[in-house]
């Protein structure tokens, strides 16, 4: 079979050009050989061609990039180094204010240095020596501004106190704040980003006298980043493209970037970090310093850079990665080299921070552009010449094997239905292949006929013999604490944690879910779970009965209270004092009802009727319900506050088509049920009625499954349950109208949730009319009994729900739908029935 399409195919694909015919089968041959053959030499060399010149610019670039990385750091180290020296040599000369002053006019005017702060901090009660410096002039302070000074200077001395003659404390950037006196404005201040060096004064005694220290302006570094980058650099040696971005940054050991490198025409701009800001995510502003910048961890290749420079490696990443580097271009460089100083004769030198550059340049994608048009264009004048000499040698394709080619993919397209191929007399070549084909038709015909008699056969058989079903092996945790919830699963496990959680605390809990899928169950298992568990459990559905019985069932009522009050009735809350009352179909209630309700939550109190005192009651609600509650809010049949009263825990309790997995285990379960009452035992299920279950969408849920299983149990004459034993007519989830495995349709097509009849499933999507959205399910089935039949009495709701409700409750239901106009009442006493409005087909 796989062959003959495979074959079908490729005559399929042929598509002769010319009407002479022809006796051989050139033109396929030429057209399968020659042009794949000098498409992929012509490939292979392009790429191979590319590929070495790629690589090579790529050196070119890295190598390029390296120097400049290392050329830059050496100039920081040398500006640092010079500033050391500076700072030595003024503390072996005498540090008065006269000669501090000329000193650093002389280092100003000869060696380019200016100094944010430099200054004698004596350790006797002498007057410190301290001068700032801005735009080439030097400021004395006097004793209160030289106090003045933030971070102060007299800081400084625990570093000192550990330092030899010739030894040099290194502090990290950070905000000094200095006054800076002038005529104007004698208060002024002024606030920079620096790095301080101190180095001890020892008297000509020998004796540790005070500590010379000076600040240089982070400003200064930086500049030398933005020489490098410019035209004036020392290492400049050609133009570069301004449209591409490059730039160099200066990062500290901990991973900081604190500066990058600008243009030439702002060397006085502030400290900046906004080009790698736009690359890299991570936190900006540290004290002291607002631009600096500290990348994501996640950013690899960065703190790579950063490590490495720890160690004192220097080293270049290539190419960064396109997430990484914010580019549409494929080869980045990312050169860096750390920056070191001596600040001991006797010591290794200590790594300061490390200088990165970032080249984004695309002179490989240039040249890779370049090199795929000159192949693009080798390429096609290739071909077209291939396919001139083709059509010059092999121009006579017969037209037999065209006709042939369009018969067999018209056959190909029919989906399996295989019919001999019929051509008129078009030639030889055309002649033989349709008679193979057809000859391998005919004996595939017949072996498909054979093997899907068999199929059908075995596949009989295999459905009719008993399936494997088992509990396993293991339990969870959570299934011994839940022996009455059988099932796994993402969410009865879900469901087994919310219980969980919702019986350790004493708060009222909502349950919601489709009818038949446990929440009597969750709420008992919440109570039997608490701290509760000794006190009562008390159940009522509120949907069972009217507005009157409902609250004399909920609150009770004293003697007297009405007619037929012959003596007191406690009613559910004092019943269930110290325990849990269960309210299910909670949305029955009527608003009287979702009023006292309301007040018992609120006050926790209740008042029984016709009583005027209050009693006090400790009992902890769960409330349950079938639809969406917020649907009611909205249409203004749910009290909002109440809503919320009740809404403390939400536990939803999933539908059964959701957990399919569990049918199989369940099914078992309620076989062992069937058997008991039935009798039996040694009952199975047989693969074809497993495959059953697991397909059916259960709209009743699990207590639909329940029904079905112990119906076949009870009815079945033989020890292996058969498919057509299970009376399942709803439609399987892979038919075309099957319901959705994510979601009710109903819910999809009306908003409200947890509608679960098969009527409200199945039947309500085939009609026009389109049912209130706060029927209970009862009404639902009501409803949809009079379309189907025409008129509907109480006597009949009563069987269609095999009498699990009371007749007062029948009637209430009827009732209602009469006040909704949503039927009419006919006739009187028993024979009373219901019928549509006017005969009418729509609600």
């Amino acid at each position: 079979m796989v062959k003959l399409k495979i074959f079908l195919e490729w005559v399929s694909r042929m598509r002769p050009g010319g009407s002479v015919p022809a006796r051989r089968k050139l033109r396929t041959r030429l057209l399968v050989t020659l042009i794949p053959t000098s498409l992929i030499v012509l490939a292979l060399m392009g790429y191979a061609t590319y590929w070495a010149s790629s690589e090579f610019i790529s050196l070119a670039l890295e190598r390029n990039s390296r120097i400049h990385a290392v050329s830059t750091a050496y100039a920081v180290e040398t500006l640092l180094e010079r500033c050391k020296r500076q700072l030595l040599f003024a503390a072996r000369n005498p540090m008065s204010a006269e000669d501090t002053a000329r000193y650093l006019r002389n280092i100003r005017e000869l060696d380019g240095l200016e100094f944010a702060e430099f200054g004698f901090m004596p350790l006797r009660e002498e007057e410190p020596v301290v001068f700032v410096s801005r735009g080439g002039e030097e400021q004395l302070l006097t004793q209160d501004e030289v106090d003045g000074i933030r971070p102060g200077p007299a800081l400084l001395y625990a570093h000192v106190r550990g330092l030899k003659v010739g030894d040099v404390w290194l502090s990290e950037f950070g905000e000094v704040e200095t006054p800076y006196p002038s005529a104007d404005n004698p208060r002024e201040r002024m606030s920079l980003v620096a790095l301080r060096m101190v180095t001890p004064y020892v008297d000509p005694d020998g004796e540790l006298s005070g500590y010379v220290y000076l600040s240089l302006n982070a400003q200064m570094i930086r500049n030398v980043l933005s020489l490098y980058e410019s035209s004036n650099s020392p290492v400049f040696a050609f133009s570069r493209n301004p449209k591409f971005q490059r730039y160099t940054f200066f990062f500290d050991v901990g991973g900081w970037v604190l500066f990058q490198s600008e243009s030439e025409n702002e060397m006085e701009a502030p400290l900046r970090t906004l080009n790698i800001r736009t690359t890299l995510t991570g936190t900006l502003g540290r004290p002291g310093m607002p631009e600096a910048f500290r990348p994501s961890d996640w950013n690899e290749n960065y703190w790579r850079t950063v490590e490495d420079v720890r160690k004192g490696h220097k080293n270049i990443i290539r190419p960064l990665n396109r997430a990484e580097s914010a580019s549409a271009y494929s080869d980045h460089f990312l050169a860096y080299a750390p920056v070191r100083l001596h600040l001991s004769p006797d010591q290794d030198a200590r790594i300061i921070g490390g200088v990165a550059y970032e080249d984004r340049s695309v002179l490989v994608d240039l040249a890779g552009y370049r090199h795929i048009d000159v192949m693009l264009i080798i390429s096609a004048i290739s071909v077209l010449v291939l396919v001139l000499a083709i059509a010059l040698v092999a121009r006579g394709t017969t037209l037999g094997l065209q006709e042939l080619a369009y018969a067999v993919k018209s056959l190909t397209e029919k989906g399996g239905e295989w019919e001999e191929v019929r051509l008129i007399e078009t030639g030889y070549e055309a002649e033989m292949l349709k008679d193979s084909i057809n000859s391998m038709i005919r004996t595939l015909q017949a072996q498909f006929e054979e093997i899907k008699s068999k199929d059908l056969k075995i596949e009989s058989v295999a459905l009719k013999e008993p399936a494997e079903l088992s509990m396993g092996s293991t339990v969870s945790l959570l299934d011994a604490d839940f022996p009455e919830l059988v099932g796994s699963g993402p969410y009865m496990k879900q469901m087994k944690r919310d219980i969980i959680k919702a019986s350790q605390v004493e708060v009222d809990v909502l349950i919601e879910g489709e009818t038949g899928t446990g929440k009597q169950l969750a709420a008992e298992a919440v109570h039997r779970l608490s701290s509760r568990n000794g006190k009562p459990f008390i159940s009522i559905n509120c949907g069972e009965l009217d507005e009157n019985l409902l609250l004399d069932s909920l609150f009770g009522h004293v003697k007297g209270a009405f007619t037929d009050g012959k003596g007191d009735r406690r009613g559910a809350f004092l019943q269930a004092d110290g325990g849990t009352l269960f309210l299910d179909e909670i949305q029955s209630a009527s608003m009287k009802v979702q009023q006292a309700l309301l007040r018992a939550l609120s006050l926790r109190k209740i008042k029984p009727l016709g009583s005027d005192q209050d009693v006090d009651v400790n009992v902890r609600l769960i409330t349950a319900t079938n639809v969406d509650l917020k649907a009611l809010i909205g249409a203004v049949k749910f009290r909002e506050d109440l809503y919320y009263r009740l809404k403390v825990i939400t536990i939803t309790t999933p539908p059964l088509r959701e957990q399919r997995q569990n049918i199989p285990i369940l099914a078992m379960h309620f076989l062992k049920e069937g058997e008991h009452m039935a009798g039996r035992s040694g009952l199975a299920l047989s693969r074809g009625a497993l495959k059953a279950l697991i397909s059916y969408d259960w709209p009743g849920n699990i207590r639909e499954l329940k029904h079905v299983i112990i119906t076949a149990a009870v009815m079945s004459e033989g020890r292996v349950i058969q498919a057509e034993q299970l009376g399942i007519n709803g439609k399987a989830r892979n038919e075309d109208d099957a319901i959705s495995e994510s979601a009710d349709p109903y819910v999809r097509e009306n908003g409200v949730g947890f509608e679960n009849s098969l009527a409200a499933r199945t039947d309500i999507k085939k009609q026009d009319a389109v049912l209130p959205l706060d029927l209970n399910s009862r009404q639902v089935i009501a409803c949809e009994y009079v379309r189907a039949h025409g008129s509907i009495s109480s006597k009949d709701l009563l069987g269609l729900l095999d009498g699990g409700i009371s007749k007062r409750t029948a009637s209430y239901d009827l009732q209602d739908l009469v006040s909704r106009a949503l039927l009419i009442r006919v006739g009187r006493g028993p024979s009373t029935r219901y019928v549509w409005p006017m005969g009418g087909d729509s609600v």
